[in-house]
């Protein structure tokens, strides 16, 4: 846990003596925290994150007239719009096996493709 200190001394322009500001603790200054190796880090931030793109951006380059009715038992390539009836237009953008992530204006969603 990093806590705020005190500097109580100085040598040069390095801090050498601290007091704790949550026990009064002094003790000499150890520097910034380091990460270690192996740290635990959220799943979310382990992800890599695809950069992030402005919807008019990825239709852009689009014929909207041409989405395709969305239903579960068609099935979808990447970059092939479709109109779903809840969410909207949206663009296909990874096929995985039975499922598809689509872009939608407010949100990605992964929606199942090719069920008989």
């Amino acid at each position: 846990m990093e806590l705020g200190h005190t500097i109580l001394a100085m040598v040069g322009s390095r801090p050498a003596r601290v007091r704790c500001n949550t026990c009064q603790g002094e003790h000499a200054y150890r520097g910034p925290p380091e990460k270690k190796k192996g740290t635990w880090v959220p799943a979310s931030d382990r992800v890599s994150k695809p950069a992030v793109t402005s919807w008019e951006a990825l239709l852009r380059e689009k014929d909207i007239s041409r989405a395709r009715p969305y239903s579960a038992k068609d099935r979808y390539n990447a970059e092939e719009l479709l109109q779903h009836p809840v969410f909207g237009i949206g663009l296909v953008q990874e096929v995985r096996g039975d499922k598809i992530s689509v872009a939608f204006k407010a949100d990605v969603k992964t929606l199942v493709h090719g069920k008989a």
